[in-house]
């Protein structure tokens, strides 16, 4: 396709330059030719109704037989009364009719020899037959030869261009792409095992590129481990309900309090069983980014809350702008949402609050309750995978560790403080910029 682009563009250029030059010449040509017209009538005289014109004109090309260069004197008849001795065996080239003063220009051919005619009208008195056309001719060889040779000269210049053109392009195209092969031999490497990120020295160009690729990367790595994790979970889990179960099933005799402990055990696999496909599933996708409005999220999982939670009578207020969006995936943002309002709903008291904003690119959730808060030397175990805290009911422990994940996963910041109602504040800080880049 350059190439293509080449040729038209050194086609293109060479044509009008040609005609330009072609356009020069010829217009030169009839300035030389008029200069010959005036010097001419300047040696003629008009006397008793005829033209008097010596024989010999001072330009010796006149007087010289095919010379090239030729004049002819035509009366108002187109009948010759005179001609320089060059153009004795020229005919007339009966021009159309040309009236007085006009200049009129046409090629002809005289045999082999092209010839370009100026034709002038001229009157010596106010008759017609005072009238008379002025010929000159001149032998169209010499300008044709050098059209010719600028033809070559401009092919080559050109030709010579296009092909500097081309190959600077290709060694341009193969540095500039340079950084790109670059990157794909690192996603081989990746793709091989070798590498688990791109970390070879990029142009600025390249490096927002480079930068969610590696992004990316992370959140499918990121996306593995939780299923590994959430496997080992679900193993860990049934151990002990299958072991029991094993154990009842072994006995000789079965009775009432060990069916029940049977349909305890099985309603625990259960919904330990859903649990984890669900916490696999609806994790964080990747290359799955949307922009999720925020607001009627938390209004449907608010809702939900307070009839799960209808004794406390709890009081839920919402800051949120409409305009607030969330930009990844609809699962996770429902993971960290329902999470962090359930446990503020479990613990609170009354009061809750949830308020959210967008800022410089920042997107910042703050979930507040009015319950018993959270010792600072226990925030941070809270959020360890596996870690229970005595104080806690079972699960709380277990769903702010998948928060973490969800965030990490995001590279958002998750802070626990205390609230202004007197009870946790839960704070997660996303950066829309880095994640929303369309």
């Amino acid at each position: 396709m350059t190439l293509i682009m080449l040729f038209a563009l050194a086609m293109t250029g060479g044509i009008l330059l040609q005609k330009s030059y072609s356009l020069v010449q010829i217009n030169a040509l009839k300035e030389q030719l008029k200069v010959h017209s005036y010097n001419l009538l300047a040696q003629i005289e008009y006397q008793d109704n005829q033209l008097l014109v010596p024989r010999l004109l001072p330009d010796q090309h006149f007087n010289d037989k095919d010379s090239g260069l030729y004049s002819i004197i035509l009366d108002s008849q187109h009948q010759r009364i005179w001609s320089s001795i060059s153009a004795i065996d020229l005919p007339n080239f009966t021009p159309n009719e040309i009236t007085v003063g006009n200049w009129q220009y046409s090629l002809a051919n005289n045999g082999e020899e092209e010839l370009f005619i100026a034709r002038y009208g001229v009157s010596w008195g106010e008759s017609r037959h005072s009238q008379f056309n002025l010929l000159l001719m001149a032998d169209m060889k010499t300008i044709n030869e050098d059209l010719n040779n600028y033809k070559k000269t401009l092919l080559i210049s050109l030709g010579s261009a296009a092909s500097f053109l081309l190959i600077m392009q290709l060694i341009i195209l193969r540095w500039g792409l340079n950084p790109l092969n670059r990157v794909i031999n690192d996603l081989k490497k990746i793709q091989g095992g070798e590498n688990t990120q791109l970390s070879g020295s990029y142009p600025k160009e390249l490096q927002p590129l480079t930068k969610n690729l590696n992004h990316l990367l992370e959140v499918e790595q990121s996306q593995r481990e939780r299923y590994r994790n959430s496997l080992a979970d679900l193993s860990h889990s049934l151990k002990t309900p299958i072991s029991i179960m094993t154990g009842i099933v072994h006995q000789d005799k079965i009775g009432l309090t060990e069916k029940n402990e049977l349909e305890t055990q099985l309603d625990k696999m259960t919904n330990t069983i859903r649990y984890q496909l669900q916490r696999a599933v609806n994790g964080f996708q990747g290359l799955y980014i949307n922009r999720i409005p925020i607001k009627p999220m938390v209004k449907s999982i608010t809702d939900a809350m307070q009839k799960v939670y209808s004794e406390k009578a709890l009081t839920i207020k919402l800051d949120i702008p409409i305009e607030c969006h969330f930009h990844g995936d609809e699962n996770d943002l429902f993971e960290v949402l329902a999470n962090l309002i359930d446990n503020a709903c479990k613990y609170g008291k009354k009061s809750i609050s949830i308020a959210i904003n967008s800022t410089n690119n920042i997107l910042i959730i703050e979930v507040h309750d009015d319950g018993s808060g959270i010792p600072k030397d226990q925030r941070e175990s809270i959020l360890t995978r596996g870690v229970r805290l005595d104080s806690m009911e079972v699960g709380q422990g277990m769903g702010l560790a998948l928060v973490k994940e969800i965030l990490q996963a995001y590279q958002a910041h998750l802070h626990i403080a205390d609230s202004s109602l007197g009870g946790t504040c839960f704070t997660i800080q996303f950066n829309t910029q880095f994640t929303n880049n369309n």
